[in-house]
């Protein structure tokens, strides 16, 4: 395994790792997996986008629109938490470029219209 060297205060994570745990019911709440999914399908800009229904498959609660309304709740607790932010929702988690940076992958969000010199986070 290659070693990081960072400036300042700045770690790494392995974003695969966050997205098994933002599956997994058993690493917290809701909220808590959100801001792992945010992690770990977080782009070079920190948004994480989703397809209709995705989020809700991600966080194991299911398909349909009880399944969207129980995700949507698990964002705004995620919100309300400050873990991502306040312009998440169900197709897009944002988190700001002081919490996330990423070297390589897509510098655009669909969803919210942002990319690299724009951050809409």
């Amino acid at each position: 395994m290659s070693r990081f060297r960072f400036a300042g205060d700045f770690a790494a994570i392995h974003q695969p790792d966050y997205r098994r745990m933002a599956r997994d019911e058993r690493v917290g709440t809701r909220a808590v997996r959100v801001h792992f999914a945010a992690l770990g399908y977080g782009n070079q800009i920190g948004h994480a986008e989703f397809g209709p229904g995705e989020l809700a498959q991600v966080l194991g609660i299911g398909h349909g629109r009880a399944a969207d309304k129980a995700a949507s709740k698990a964002v705004d607790a995620a919100k309300a938490m400050g873990l991502v932010g306040p312009d998440s929702g169900l197709r897009c988690l944002t988190l700001p470029t002081t919490q996330f940076q990423k070297g390589k992958g897509s510098v655009v969000c669909k969803y919210h219209g942002a990319a690299i010199g724009q951050v809409a986070a």
